[in-house]
C-alpha cells in the first residue's frame, strides 16, 4: 500500500509541477487581457463546471465520457445555433463567434480540466486499476500539460492572449513550430521523467512485497532501454538515419535481456 501510495504521488506531483509552469506563465503574461466578454464567459464557464463536478461525489466519480459530456454541453448548443443563424438569418458574425467560443473552450477545459484529471488519475493509481486505465490517461494528461506550457509560452511571446493559446495549443499538437513555444522543453523535462519512472514502476508493480526485489532489475533494464532509445533516436536525427535502423538492435538485445532476467525457473 505504500509503495502504490508513493507511486501515485510521485506522478500526480509531476502532472502539478507542470500545471504550476503552466500558471505561472499564464497570470504573469495576463493572457486573459484583451479577451472578448463572450470568451471569458465559456472560459470561466468550465471553470464552473469542473468545481461543480469535483464537488458532487456522483459527478466526481462519473465516467470519462460522461465528464467530457458535460464539458462540452455548451458547445452542442451554441455551434449549431450559430450555424442555423448563419445560414437561415445571414449573421455574418456568426462565424466569428464561432471561434471566439471553441477558442475559449479549449483553454478553459485545458486550464481547469487537467487538475480534476490528475486527481482521478492518482486514485485510479492508488486503486490499482488496469493499465488500460492508468497509461493511456497519463499520456493524454502530460501531452495535455505540455501543450499547456507550450500554448501559454507561445501566447506570452507574441500578445495573443487567450485565443492565441488556443491556437497555439492546436499548432503545436499538430507539430507545428510556434513563437515561445520551444522555451517550454527545459522547464518540463524534470516532470515529465518523474512522471515516467513512476508510470514503469506502476507498470512493473508486483503487488507482492516479496517481489519488490526482483522489481528493481528489471526497472533498472527499463530505464536503461528509455536511455538507450533516447540516444538512439538523437544519434538518428544527427546523421540523418532511419531511426528503425538505429533502435531495432538495441530493442532486440535489451527486450532478451528482460525476458532472461524476468524468466521462471
Amino acid at each position: 500500500m505504500k509503495y502504490t501510495l508513493a507511486v501515485s504521488l510521485a506522478a500526480a506531483a509531476a502532472l502539478l509541477a507542470l500545471y504550476v509552469s503552466f500558471l505561472e506563465i499564464f497570470l504573469q503574461a495576463g493572457l486573459l487581457q484583451g479577451a472578448t466578454s463572450l470568451e471569458l464567459g465559456i472560459f470561466w464557464l468550465q471553470f464552473f463546471k469542473i468545481a461543480v463536478i469535483a464537488s458532487v461525489r456522483p459527478l466526481r466519480n462519473a465516467s470519462s465520457a460522461n465528464i467530457v459530456d458535460i464539458l462540452g454541453a455548451e458547445l452542442v448548443v451554441l455551434l449549431p445555433a450559430l450555424v442555423i443563424g448563419n445560414l437561415a438569418f445571414g449573421m455574418t458574425s456568426a462565424p466569428a463567434l464561432m471561434v471566439q467560443i471553441l477558442l475559449a473552450w479549449i483553454a478553459g477545459v485545458a486550464a481547469f480540466g487537467t487538475p480534476f484529471g490528475t486527481y482521478k488519475l492518482a486514485r485510479a493509481m492508488l486503486k490499482g486499476e488496469t493499465l488500460v486505465t492508468v497509461l493511456p490517461s497519463a499520456v493524454f494528461l502530460s501531452e495535455l500539460m505540455v501543450l499547456l506550457v507550450a500554448g501559454a509560452n507561445s501566447a506570452a511571446a507574441t500578445g495573443q492572449g487567450l485565443a492565441g493559446m488556443s491556437r497555439a495549443i492546436l499548432l503545436v499538437a499538430t507539430g507545428n513550430p510556434l513563437t515561445g513555444a520551444q522555451a517550454a522543453g527545459a522547464a518540463v523535462l524534470p516532470p515529465l521523467v518523474i512522471l515516467y519512472v513512476s508510470l514503469l514502476l506502476f507498470a512493473l508493480s508486483p503487488g507482492d512485497v516479496a517481489y519488490l526485489a526482483r522489481l528493481r532489475g528489471v526497472a533498472a533494464l527499463a530505464l536503461l532501454a528509455t536511455a538507450v532509445a533516447y540516444a538512439c533516436a538523437y544519434e538518428a536525427s544527427q546523421l540523418a538515419l532511419s531511426l528503425t535502423e538505429v533502435v531495432l538492435p538495441p530493442a532486440l538485445v535489451t527486450v532478451s535481456l528482460m525476458w532472461w532476467v524476468t524468466r521462471e525457473g
